[in-house]
């Protein structure tokens, strides 16, 4: 059976208040998104932690143009500081690689941050530009499409993104305001119930699937979008509409870790078992499962003390 381990289950272990063993019955499973956090900490202690557990890396598979299939590789045991020191050479010396929308995602959540957004379009065209020149891939057919990019996130930038409303008075626009729609939680299916009551303020035409994120009307050259896509994208719609909405979600400095929360769950879809001690992410993470048929169970530690 493979669990997926949420981080702050590999940060509970590393304090000596959780533990867990290498077993014959169970895999512990940790992501890119887990080292993302890693770096994050500078806290390579963790790498012990999954050592000691030997836990194993899932990776997205991904085709020849380098896009999701929506299939995932669990490896075999591998040392985890060499998988630690392949992602930090991939990623590279770029200090975008975390930061880059977090803007514009910051703005999306009621943050009050318009002058910082319009730059993102050209910090967008700088970010690519330094990612691939080095290698020489930087061609002019890429540096032309990056462009045209950037040119239409301007526009948007310029002009939609200005008549978003705060958080608030979008979920008040949706009938969700005031926690109401934390208020079916115990559904059999919450986000089906909850879609119930949320498609009467919304055009007749838009479906569930693409009101959640899983099937977004720009797939972005995708026959079909990738579930684990998907899954990180309705948990941002979830936190916008308050489904036990993560703390500060207009603060710039806390949307790291909530974005990881949506990547952990998406990461789990392609496990059996996913642990956590995160609430939020648990409540979350079980509607989003049931509401697509993912068997994933959730499983929930409670820290004593």
């Amino acid at each position: 059976m493979n669990i997926y381990l949420d981080h702050n289950i590999i940060d509970d272990i590393s304090k000596g208040n959780l533990s867990l063993k290498p077993s014959d019955k169970i895999v512990w499973i940790y992501s890119n998104e887990n080292l993302r956090e890693i770096k994050r900490s500078g806290d390579n202690t963790f790498l012990e932690v999954l050592k000691n557990i030997d836990a194993r890396f899932i990776e997205l598979k991904l085709n020849e143009k380098f896009r999701i299939t929506g299939q995932a590789i669990i490896h075999p045991s591998l040392n985890p500081y060499d998988i630690y020191n392949n992602y930090l050479e991939s990623v590279g010396e770029s200090k975008n690689e975390e930061y880059l929308f977090h803007d514009l995602i910051g703005r999306l959540h009621g943050a009050d941050n318009n002058e910082e957004i319009l730059d993102l379009s050209d910090n967008f065209e700088s970010y690519i530009e330094e990612l691939l020149e080095p290698d020489g891939l930087y061609n002019n057919e890429i540096r032309n499409e990056v462009s045209n990019i950037s040119s239409d996130l301007r526009r948007f930038f310029e002009n939609d993104l200005q008549k978003i409303e705060k958080l608030e008075k979008t979920r008040e626009a949706l009938g969700t305001h005031k926690g109401r729609a934390n208020q079916i939680e115990n559904d059999e299916n919450p986000l089906e119930l909850l879609w119930e009551k949320i498609k009467i303020n919304l055009p007749n035409e838009l479906t569930a699937n693409q009101f959640y994120g899983f099937d977004p009307i720009d797939k972005q050259q995708y026959d079909e979008w990738p579930i684990y896509l998907g899954i990180v994208g309705c948990h941002g719609v979830l936190n916008i509409i308050g489904y036990r909405p993560d703390k500060g979600l207009s603060k710039l400095n806390e949307l790291p870790g909530i974005m990881s929360d949506g990547a952990h769950i998406a990461y789990a879809a392609y496990c059996q078992g996913l642990l956590t001690r995160d609430k939020r992410l648990s409540l979350k993470a079980k509607a989003i499962y049931k509401f697509k048929n993912i068997p994933t169970i959730v499983l929930s530690w409670t820290k004593n003390g």
